[in-house]
């Protein structure tokens, strides 16, 4: 299986440590701009894979999604599986500045900064005629949803929602007394409740979400969904990006293969927001419990909106920010922006950038 990793950025470059070291992929390759710092990165991986006893073949291609070639490099590496994350401003990088008027800007203020590359990439991926999956990483829930309301979009995004899972398993292994592995748990929740859970010191009003947790039938919900609130701080930095490294790598795997898996995924086939599904080489199917229905579900996660920043999300791609985030980037960038449209993302994302700089 050949896993193409687009965009050698901080996260990408973590699930190529990741991916490297699984033995799930025989063949990688990092197709990035940067041409010596990448072709060093994929050295360094192979020696450290081969040093965990892993060696799989692993190269590097010069790549510019920007550029008028990009569609025909892709086809020409005709990966198996694609994993892409760019972003004109990594979640990371904004963390480490002090100005004040950047911290104000909710998340979504900087959404054109994921949206305006990943808009390249899937023009470049069309052009290029491929029809193997690919997951985009670069604010799924929302960017991935643009895309496909826009035109074709990845398969399924990942991190957020499965990033969520585990401290419910921990919960719930903790009150059924037994392994986290046979806690069964089916989470609908958008970005914004991620933070919420491993926060030091969360607001009270939380997110809306849908839970259903289970430990051999027996349903142990309520018992989960009444601890939820307990702390549980992780520190978001840059090695976050190995979390959401480690909530690919199952994703990724599952898409090639005959066996379906059951996981969480943001966007999966371009729903808004994050799900339980079922996943293989067939596709992803959204596997929700009998009392709910999509509709539902799909409602919990546009009402989630809000603690991102957004206010409403339209069927040609718009994005309406809240009265918050527009005031936010008023401040900012010194114009009121209430919206984002899909063909407005380049010029904004460059606003973006040169304030932050």
């Amino acid at each position: 299986m050949k896993l193409l990793l687009i965009s050698l950025g901080k996260l990408t470059g973590a699930l190529l440590e990741a991916a490297a070291r699984d033995g799930r992929f025989s063949h990688i390759t990092v197709a990035s701009r940067n041409v010596d710092y990448g072709r060093a990165k994929v050295n360094a991986v192979r020696i450290g894979a081969a040093l965990e006893g892993e060696y799989p073949h692993i190269d590097f291609v010069p790549f510019d999604l920007n550029a008028s070639n990009a569609a025909d490099i892709l086809k020409r590496i005709a990966p198996d599986i694609a994993f892409a994350a760019p972003s004109r401003m990594p979640w990371w990088r904004l963390d480490q500045m002090q100005d004040p008027k950047i911290k104000a800007v909710p998340f979504a203020g900087w959404m054109a900064c994921h949206l305006a590359p990943m808009l390249k990439l899937r023009d470049a991926w069309v052009k290029s005629e491929l029809h193997c999956p690919w997951i985009g990483a670069s604010y799924p829930d929302v960017v991935n949803a643009v895309l496909h309301l826009t035109g074709a979009g990845p398969s399924a995004g990942a991190g957020n929602v499965a990033e969520c899972v585990p401290k419910m398993r921990f919960i719930a292994a903790q009150h059924a007394k037994a392994p986290p592995k046979e806690i069964e748990v089916r989470l609908v929740a958008q970005h914004a409740l991620e933070y919420f859970l491993y926060s030091d010191n969360p607001p009270k009003e939380w997110p809306p979400f849908l839970l259903k947790v289970t430990w051999h039938g027996h349903d142990i919900t309520l018992a989960v969904r009444d601890k939820l609130k307990s702390k549980m701080p992780i520190p978001y930095d840059i090695d976050f990006n190995r979390i959401t490294a480690s909530a690919s790598l199952d994703l990724l795997a599952a898409l090639t293969g005959d066996q379906t898996v059951s996981l969480h995924a943001p966007a999966p086939n371009g729903l808004l927001g994050g799900y339980p599904v079922q996943v293989s080489r067939k596709g992803i199917v959204v596997d929700l419990p009998p009392e709910w229905d999509l509709e539902r579900a799909i409602g919990v996660n546009a009402s989630s909106l809000a603690f991102d920043g957004i206010a409403t999300l339209d069927k040609d791609g718009t994005i309406t920010f809240t009265d918050k985030t527009a005031a936010a980037l008023k401040n900012l960038l010194g114009e009121r922006i209430e919206k984002l449209k899909p063909e407005t993302a380049e010029a904004m994302a460059e606003k973006l950038v040169a304030a932050a700089k």
